[in-house]
């Protein structure tokens, strides 16, 4: 049973993170399209609605795990979710061709 919750988890944590991803890239494609003055609210707003999606997708998903009663399949999503964060924060970073600086 728990290495059945342990891949659970895994796989779990990875979807999740795949599509927070994805989600804030959208915000942030969103938010750089709005680039005039006049609608820097709007790119605001986006990028907030865009986190504010995400953490409520890692809520939902984590009290739905809980309700069941698998705290390890809950740690392992959240461990993962971490990781992924890590990971797909590097190789944005790495994408960047300014490298993040000037």
């Amino acid at each position: 049973m728990a290495l059945a919750d342990i891949v659970a988890g895994l796989l779990i944590g990875g979807v999740l993170g795949v599509v927070n991803a994805l989600v804030l890239q959208v915000g942030v494609r969103f938010s750089v399209q709005c680039g005039r003055n006049e609608q820097r609210v709007r790119a605001t707003l986006a990028i907030v609605g865009s986190y504010a999606i995400r953490y409520a997708l890692i809520a939902v998903a984590i009290y739905a795990i809980l309700k069941k009663g698998n705290m390890t399949v809950a740690i392992t999503t959240l461990g993962v979710l971490g990781v992924m964060t890590i990971v797909l924060a590097l190789i944005q970073r790495r994408r960047d061709p300014a490298g993040g600086r000037g």
